[in-house]
């Protein structure tokens, strides 16, 4: 209730945006978790009724029963709640770089003639590569690596799901490392990810994210085994997760763990870590000027603009446009992560906290990787645009998951039977509501959101023309319409109309064959203007409407 009290002052003096437009929703959401969990409290439901909800006995079949669950309903949510569709120019980019690496290359060339016109045809996330001779999403490669690889074997769609599936098998290992005499401990770990609709939704989309809270997890059981291999297969992921899209993230999870060596004064391995991370760290951040040096592209300019120079431009501009005042969007941000969580994860959290008080250093690793990632996206990026809950907790769903499993240990460890099954089957009932009630009715919003802008891209591919102009300042996030082959086969261009030179536009619309996807066909398929004066093509320019149903 703390945050929702933060966030008021955001809905009351600013303008809606996108954050506070999915804020509403979640409060009611909300409500109606914290409805669910009184009443669990007051009513509880008869020891005889845990028989349904047993989480003693054989763990293994049924880890794998819930991965392959968590599997089956994300793989089923890309075609029935997405459509196959990126919605936000993040997942956009992370097929249009896997489509790159499809082709044979790591960087797509850029034809002289759309040179210096990147921007209409790719309006976000895109390397700046100088003289524009070629193009890439500025996202580090390894997730979209990931999708190209499984497009190799049959569909990109595959991951997501597989990688979500991933990371509840890695919670359950890393759970029965951390409480060995605790069965049930994994159990539920694993459940409280499964029965997270954010979780699910997300493994739905092409957003890095799930494969951050998979690749977190595989670090953290490769750690906790140890040995050579263990802390060697830790550094391989963390190469990999590294190089995700964003370098910071996985740092922001794996620090607190590493201080925990230096306390623990473990000097050898603390020094292979940071030796390690120093050479990751310095691999992805010149990881774009040696591609550049390899394609042969400018080699002379890469450092300023996509080595070195550019990580730390970027750096240095978050930090220049840090606002005090980015405190309601965070707490908006961290209101909708609970609403999106199973109903009973942060209830069992809050009984974890005398296990993080008292000083167990794996629990305090744990919550100190949330706490982390919390202060650096306030001080750097609060706002984050689209997202199913708050994404850039996402690779840290797996710590809350393991801080829940913490608080039913705690909770159950002195509980004589009867107890203890009267406390799982309220677990189980939380899960249940989960299950049958939040992630379809979180599907389903997810779907009614996404439905307007699947259905203009439909049309945009459907329609015959070479060129499609889109008005995108006349529509609710219009740019994300805006998209293209990497290597622009059979000649056809999607583009931004605000993104074009003069002299661009003359010579596409002197090309005739044309269509135009203005605010008006936007209005046709549900996707309200923007509040902006829609652009207007020139009396030269002869286009038809783009053919919407």
């Amino acid at each position: 209730m703390l945050f929702v009290a933060l966030a008021l002052p955001a809905l009351l003096a600013k303008p809606s945006t996108i954050t506070t437009y999915f804020y509403f929703g979640d409060t009611v959401w909300l409500a109606g978790i914290a409805v669910f969990v009184a009443l669990t409290a007051i009513i509880a439901p008869p020891a005889r009724s845990s028989l349904w909800f047993r989480l003693d006995g054989a763990q293994t079949p049924r880890v794998w029963a819930i991965a392959g669950l968590v599997a089956i309903v994300a793989l089923s949510g890309t075609a029935c709640v997405f459509h196959g569709t990126p919605i936000s120019y993040d997942e956009v980019m992370a097929d249009f770089d896997a489509r790159i690496f499809l082709g044979g290359r790591l960087i797509a060339p850029l034809s002289p003639e759309w040179r210096h016109n990147v921007t209409a045809l790719a309006p976000n996330f895109v390397l700046p590569v100088p003289n524009d001779a070629a193009w890439s999403s500025s996202y580090l490669p390894v997730n979209a690596a990931f999708r190209a690889g499984f497009a190799w074997l049959g569909s990109p769609a595959l991951t997501g799901p597989v990688l979500a599936a991933i990371a509840v098998l890695a919670v359950a290992g890393v759970a029965r490392r951390l409480w060995p005499e605790r069965p049930d401990a994994a159990i539920v770990a694993a459940l409280m990810m499964a029965t997270s609709p954010q979780v699910v939704v997300t493994a739905m989309t092409p957003y890095a994210m799930t494969a951050h809270l998979a690749l977190n997890l595989v670090w953290l059981w490769l750690f906790l085994l140890g040995g050579r291999l263990g802390h060697g297969g830790a550094l391989l992921i963390a190469f990999l997760a590294c190089g995700l899209h964003q370098l910071i993230f996985h740092p922001l999870f794996a620090a607190p763990f590493l201080i925990g060596l230096l306390v623990a004064r473990r000097w050898r391995l603390s020094a292979v870590y940071l030796a390690g991370y120093a050479l990751i760290g310095a691999f992805w951040t010149l990881y774009w000027q040696g591609v550049l040096e390899i394609a042969g592209v400018a080699a002379s300019e890469a450092n300023t603009t996509v080595g070195a120079g550019y990580m730390v431009s970027k750096l240095t501009f978050l930090l220049r446009n840090f606002d005090i005042r980015g405190l309601d969007v965070m707490a908006m941000n961290l209101v909708r992560f609970v609403a999106w969580q199973s109903p009973l994860l942060l209830p069992l959290i809050v009984l974890a906290m005398p296990a993080i008080r008292r000083g167990t250093l794996l629990m305090r690793a744990l919550a100190g990787g949330v706490a982390l990632t919390i202060v650096a996206m306030f001080v750097l990026l609060p706002f984050q645009g689209h997202g199913w809950g708050y994404r850039y907790l996402h690779g840290l769903i797996g710590s809350v998951c393991l801080l829940a499993a913490q608080g039913w240990v705690d909770l159950t460890r002195t509980l004589e039977p009867q107890r203890r099954a009267a406390a799982a089957a309220i677990l189980g009932l939380g899960w249940m509501a989960a299950g049958l009630i939040l992630i379809p009715g979180r599907s389903l919003e997810a779907e009614r959101f996404a439905a307007p802008y699947v259905r203009a891209v439909a049309a945009i591919e459907r329609d015959p023309a070479d060129t499609i102009f889109v008005d995108a300042h006349a529509l609710v996030y219009g740019a994300d319409l805006v998209r293209n082959d990497p290597y622009l086969r059979h000649g056809r261009a999607v583009v931004m109309l605000q993104g074009l030179s003069p002299d661009r536009l003359a010579t596409l619309c002197a090309k005739g064959n044309a269509a135009w996807f203005s605010s008006a066909e936007g209005a046709r398929i549900g996707l309200s203007g923007a509040g902006t004066i829609p652009a207007s093509l020139p009396a030269a320019c002869s286009v038809r409407p783009v053919q919407v149903h």
